[in-house]
């Protein structure tokens, strides 16, 4: 126990929280992650635009092979040394400030600000055995961000989760929890092995569903079953393969591949209106096993119980995605994005939340515009607006608010 601590404090310093108290700025991690999200969804959809930034293990590679002459020094050289530190480096920390533009006195223009520091760090968070982070670090960069009062023990132990858009679809099928929301194919034609396996399956969830409608029915009518009824309704629940989804009646039902189950699925929607199809999956496959049929006991129980999994499936699609939240909300909200240095921060952000980076500079900006459509370089801007080109400090020229404490 007392080595545990001691490695907890050297992974933390003690300036860190004091430099907490005095900024500005709410901090963010896993136990308070879900109420800071929808506080800054609200943020996010009333700004004007959206500053990022980040902290990362290592910046671009100093090394011989990534110095190039000033002649070479073009978009796609650029383009190439940040997709390569953003492979190799991790990001630990991502601030996120939706600003608002407010009229003051006079002409002056408010700038409010609600700026969120994220503590990140990768792990698998739904045991799923992937995917398997790795990345490199830079002894100096690390150096430079305990200097800063980094609390590398908050992101070790207190870090957000991740995965990209790509790594989530690769995760599709391997969730534990049983799905309802199965789209059907209804456009295909039938054929005859799937008439006859449809015919089976309907006549064995029949005779379940009857079974379970009568012994609901006499379990109402009678306290207490006599010995020979209760064999006979033991023996009827061992040959049906009655099951218990909760306190409700289910069945599981084997399948061998998509096509079955989606005629399983179909099968349970159009015959019959008290039961609900739920499709398991085979965690070490990734495919469906079997399709579990829940019986309801009336329409009020059938929509519980449909509230209850889109709120199961809700809870395990945020544990999925994690902090991917946050960027999908940025995105989605299609507002400008502004950030210091672009290449580099965009390249960490397409790499960790979009997918894996393009070989191209013109196809990375294109799949970048198209979750980002309107981008604001900060140091373009500088050499751009005349008025702004011998500026050193930014907060001098706006009359900025911060209006919540950092926490």
């Amino acid at each position: 126990m007392r080595a545990k601590l001691l490695q907890r404090r050297f992974l933390c310093t003690n300036t860190n929280q004091q430099q907490w108290k005095d900024w500005s700025i709410k901090q963010v991690t896993k136990s308070n992650f879900k109420e800071s999200l929808s506080e800054l969804k609200t943020h996010i959809q009333n700004s004007d635009f959206i500053a990022i930034s980040s902290k990362k293990t290592g910046v671009i590679s100093s090394s011989p092979c990534n110095k190039v002459l000033p002649f070479l020094d073009t978009p796609e050289i650029s383009y190439l040394q940040s997709k390569d530190a953003a492979e190799r480096f991790q990001l630990l920390q991502f601030v996120v400030c939706p600003f608002t533009l407010t009229q003051s006195t006079g002409s002056t223009t408010k700038v409010v600000a609600h700026p969120y520091n994220f503590h990140l760090f990768p792990r698998d968070e739904l045991n799923l055995g992937m995917p398997q982070y790795t990345f490199s670090c830079q002894t100096s960069q690390l150096t430079a961000l305990a200097n800063e009062g980094f609390d590398f023990n908050v992101c070790v132990y207190d870090g957000i989760s991740y995965l990209s858009r790509v790594q989530e679809s690769l995760t599709k099928g391997r969730h534990a929890n049983p799905s309802s929301g199965y789209s059907v194919n209804s456009s295909s034609t039938p054929s005859v092995a799937d008439e006859i396996f449809t015919k089976r399956i309907k006549t064995r969830v029949m005779h379940w569903r009857d079974a379970c409608v009568t012994k609901s029915k006499s379990n109402g009518s009678e306290d207490k079953e006599n010995p020979a009824e209760a064999l006979i309704s033991s023996l009827r629940k061992l040959i049906l393969g009655a099951e218990l989804y909760g306190s409700r009646p289910c069945m599981s039902i084997d399948v061998c591949n998509e096509r079955q189950v989606q005629l399983v699925v179909k099968m349970s929607r159009e015959l019959f209106d008290d039961l609900v199809p739920l499709v398991v999956p085979d965690k070490g496959r990734g495919v469906p096993k079997a399709v579990r049929v829940v019986l309801t006991s009336s329409k009020e129980d059938k929509n519980l119980l449909e509230r209850e999994l889109q709120d199961l499936e809700d809870e395990q699609n945020r544990k999925t995605r994690g902090f991917r939240e946050v960027i999908d909300a940025i995105s989605a909200s299609q507002k400008p994005i502004v950030a210091s240095n672009c290449l580099n921060e965009l390249t960490f952000l397409h790499s960790k939340f979009l997918g894996p980076l393009p070989q191209s500079f013109n196809e990375f900006t294109c799949s970048l515009r198209m979750a980002f459509p309107h981008i604001l370089d900060v140091n373009t801007l500088l050499k751009e607006i005349s008025s702004l080109r011998n500026a050193n400090n930014l907060l001098a020229l706006v009359d900025m608010e911060i209006p919540h404490e950092g926490q």
